[in-house]
């Protein structure tokens, strides 16, 4: 099982990009995290620099796939994020929809849920649901070699 802290590095190591961001550094500021990894993959899309998009959308199947629950929340946090700073749920639904896994799309399509039935709701009603998403994923992996049942 992935841990959150070693991924992060190699992620940092895969987009150096990020490198000159302080959240990188300290990893509490996932928020900065999510944000600045939200804006480069929005950026690499808008630069038609897909092999790029693609190579950070399957880090995150993988961290979904094989990652412990904090990592598993840190990918949620992202989509949420991408969301935002990329305006999904508007024109741009779409834009990522070709580069997403089978895990990430559920995380995804998720989110989309939430935002949408959950727009009345607490604030704390909607994390409690994705947290119960991200905690418990009943889905199998996309991945030939995993074989977790679908509980």
């Amino acid at each position: 099982m992935l841990n959150q802290q070693p991924v992060i590095t190699d992620l940092v190591r895969e987009f150096p990009q990020l490198a000159s961001s302080g959240a990188w550094k300290n990893s509490a500021d996932q928020d900065g995290q999510w944000y600045g990894f939200a804006h480069l993959v929005r950026d690499l899309y808008e630069q038609r620099n897909y092999a790029r998009v693609q190579a950070a959308f399957d880090c995150l199947e993988e961290f979904l796939d094989d990652g412990n629950p904090e990592l598993r929340a840190w990918v949620a946090g992202f989509l949420q994020a991408l969301q935002e700073v990329s305006s999904w749920g508007s024109e741009n639904s779409e834009a990522f929809s070709d580069f997403l896994g089978a895990s990430a799309r559920r995380v995804s399509e998720t989110l989309q849920t939430i935002r949408f039935d959950l727009a009345d709701c607490s604030i704390l009603e909607a994390e409690v649901l994705m947290w119960r998403v991200v905690h418990h994923p009943p889905y199998v992996s996309s991945r030939p070699s995993d074989t977790r049942p679908l509980s």
